[in-house]
């Protein structure tokens, strides 16, 4: 039985956590030993998953840049488990997971990278790609593209690119629609364009208020999310004129997102940054027309502004033009197209297959 260790000690919620549960998942069906390594007291509801191959280990703290502490307790734990591969999920990890897998006598380390982050030119990423020699992962070949660009250290043949997986969801019949709508407070009536993700500055949330003061009454907001800007962005929208057309629906529970993006009209990603956004897949996936800023993966996801339309960062006027043009039908996307697009280019089963082939070679 093949084995592996995650290193995920992560205080925060988002795509990458989600990625690395839905990878764990398949490799528990596959009869993989899956260990995690999590902080103590973070997530592990969220990770419960009652599997006998599944093994669940907490730390009180991640450590530095070089914790001898976290180190030792690093190398101890990989020497009893010895596994074929260790997987370091966080970025801010890199460095640490990598020097105690290569202590331990682990062969293949693989970083993970899901958005588009400066790797610096210092001596400490300069040993770790030289010397220790881990693989990296991303999710899009402008990431890829971006990371050996601004690093020339890091070889090309050492940075595999494997797109998330989603599976296509049945469409909702429109009673249901309808009612979903009135359960979230939502005129039926109007146009409801959709954004989910962190409040933080990445995502970009707090241009709701420039956007929606540029479009009609009857177009509205709904955000689905929580994070570190929340408040701050809901104290914008409050004490603008626009606070009944923008709808906070809180945090959802990844099963329960089909609910969501069955009641949407269109998408909008308005992030500054991205690896490959999760959400404006899974919108797609519903055959929802979706616009995104040009970050990385979401030009590569469009395929250039033929399935979707794109914009320059923190242009607002565009945003909220082109939200205009596809809710008054002036611009429009068939709904199986894009459907098919991300069953035929974005599937989990290419995701699973991918990831067992990487994994394993």
């Amino acid at each position: 039985m093949k084995s592996i260790v995650f290193f995920c000690p992560t205080s925060t919620w988002g795509g990458v956590e989600k990625n690395i549960k839905l990878r764990i998942e398949f490799l528990l069906d596959m009869n993989y030993e899956v260990h995690l390594v999590l902080l103590k007291g973070l997530f592990q509801k969220e990770f419960d998953f009652k599997h006998k191959n599944f093994n669940l280990h907490q730390v009180s703290s991640r450590g530095g840049d070089l914790n001898l502490v976290v180190v030792s307790r690093y190398v101890k734990l990989l020497k009893k488990i010895k596994p074929e591969i260790v997987f370091s999920a966080l970025k801010k990890d890199w460095w640490l997971v990598s020097l105690s897998a290569y202590l331990a006598g682990i062969i293949k380390t693989i970083l993970y990278l899901g958005i588009s982050r400066k790797i610096s030119k210092s001596i400490k990423y300069y040993l770790l790609f030289k010397q220790l020699r881990p693989e990296i992962l991303v999710n899009s070949h402008s990431l890829k593209k971006r990371i050996c660009a601004q690093n020339n250290w890091i070889p090309p043949h050492k940075v595999k690119v494997i797109y998330n997986g989603f599976q296509l969801p049945a469409l909702p019949k429109s009673d249901d629609t309808l009612r979903l709508r009135k359960q979230f407070n939502i005129p039926k009536d109007v146009n409801l364009v959709g954004c989910a993700g962190r409040f933080s500055a990445q995502k970009g949330f707090d241009q709701l208020v420039s956007i929606a003061s540029l479009t009609a009454p009857n177009i509205h907001f709904a955000h689905v999310g929580s994070g570190p800007l929340e408040d701050e962005i809901k104290s914008q929208v409050l004490q603008s004129p626009y606070k009944n057309r923008i709808h906070f629906l809180g945090t959802f529970k990844y099963t329960d997102m089909n609910q969501f993006y069955s009641v949407l009209d269109c998408f909008l990603l308005c992030s500054r940054r991205e690896g490959m956004a999760n959400v404006l897949n899974e919108a797609m996936s519903f055959g929802i027309p979706c616009i995104s800023t040009k970050v990385d993966g979401s030009t590569e996801l469009l395929e250039g502004g033929k399935l979707g339309i794109l914009v320059e960062i923190n242009d607002v006027i565009n945003m909220a033009k082109f939200i205009t043009d596809l809710c008054e039908n002036r611009i429009k996307f068939a709904s199986e197209e894009l459907r098919n697009h991300i069953d035929e280019n974005y599937s989990l089963r290419q995701m699973i297959r991918s990831t067992v082939e990487f994994f394993e070679a």
